[in-house]
């Protein structure tokens, strides 16, 4: 795969070098691995992802799709925004780093441009401008939208568990990116669109910045690690459920448009 890694690193500000202790070190890629493992059972299970690999998820299934998704997309520093709020001190060197995390990912997103990618990865599908202004959220993009909130909520005491959450969507982004790239783009002997190649390998990145402070604050508690797994896990699953959702109204809509003619 090819990306422009000039983009992906132009306005980024941590400092991705600096060494973990080996124990930690070793957790994460444990945490890893097992998080996109289960990414990838969680997308098996799916029925569009299933369909996706099949070939038979049609251009109007992923313009409905995409086109919902940007609308949840404008919205998703309100999600970051959420665990902000949750962390209880700036000056804790884990709150801080995770503070660090996530500012850093919503200014890099803003900051180089990604709205406009997404943009033109929906022209990359078929949709014209007029297609895209006159798009509305669905109920399936409301509910998206509100889970994390309904989930973690304003809580004081589950902030890593919400970072963790968060960094679980980020991480299954990266490998539905490469199912869509493989499945719809490569099939179609149609051109990578920046948008999704970038964020195959960029929500990598995003992932271990997220679990990394849930990492140095809680590795070795055997009890709180298994309940930050079921964070990510959730985060994963949650997201995966997005796309059922709006297949259900896509398929539900086609129904009543053709029950009419």
């Amino acid at each position: 795969m090819t990306i422009n890694s000039a983009i992906a690193t132009t306005s980024s500000r941590l400092d991705r070098e600096i060494e973990l202790p080996p124990e930690v070190e070793a957790q994460k890629q444990a945490i890893t691995d097992r998080a996109i493992a289960y990414c990838n059972e969680s997308l098996d299970r799916s029925r569009f992802f299933s369909l996706l690999k099949d070939g038979e998820v049609t251009p109007g299934m992923m313009h409905y799709a995409f086109l919902q998704y940007h609308l949840w997309r404008d919205r998703l520093h309100q999600w970051f925004g959420l665990c902000i709020v949750k962390a209880g001190s700036c000056t804790d060197p884990d709150q801080k780093r995770a503070i660090m995390s996530l500012a850093d990912h919503t200014f890099t997103d803003l900051q180089d441009g990604h709205s406009e990618m997404y943009l033109d990865f929906l022209r990359e599908l078929g949709l014209g401008d007029a297609e895209i202004q006159a798009s509305h959220r669905s109920a399936a993009t409301v509910a998206y939208e509100h889970s994390f909130f309904e989930d973690f909520g304003y809580k004081t005491d589950n902030f890593y568990e919400a970072l963790a959450a968060l960094s679980g969507r980020e991480l299954c982004v990266s490998v539905r990116n490469e199912r869509i790239l493989q499945y719809y783009f490569d099939a179609r002997s149609m051109r990578h669109p920046t948008w999704l190649a970038l964020h195959a390998d960029l929500e990598v990145e995003h992932f271990q910045d997220a679990i990394r402070p849930v990492l140095t604050r809680h590795t070795g508690d055997v009890a709180k690690i298994a309940d930050l797994i079921q964070a990510i896990e959730q985060g994963i699953d949650r997201h995966v459920q997005y796309f059922e959702a709006m297949l259900d109204e896509y398929e539900s809509r086609q129904l009543n448009e053709t029950s009419k003619k």
